[in-house]
């Protein structure tokens, strides 16, 4: 796996990304799907943040360091990503 500096990196490009789209809809929806949009929005930012806590998280348990499973964290975002994702596409429709 890439390090923690490109995991970081790379969450925060996907955050961007789905921000993007937030907006676009934001600009092109109908009033009554903005609220809406704007709660996608405030859960991908919740998420970031929560995410990249977990991986910054330095935790010693009586001098024994806390291992944090990067691969786990990963693909809780990701699958966390692709259910905003559908979120966002269903506002289209």
């Amino acid at each position: 796996m890439s390090s923690v500096k490109d995991l970081k990196k790379d969450i925060k490009h996907m955050v961007k990304h789905l921000l993007d789209e937030c907006y676009t809809q934001l600009a092109y929806s109908e009033p009554i799907s903005q609220e809406r949009v704007l709660d996608i929005i405030s859960d991908i930012m919740i998420l970031e943040q929560e995410i990249i806590s977990k991986i910054s998280k330095k935790s010693y348990t009586r001098g024994k360091p806390h291992k944090v499973d990067f691969q786990k964290l990963a693909n809780e975002f990701y699958d966390e990503v692709v259910e905003l994702a559908e979120r966002i596409n269903s506002l289209e429709e």
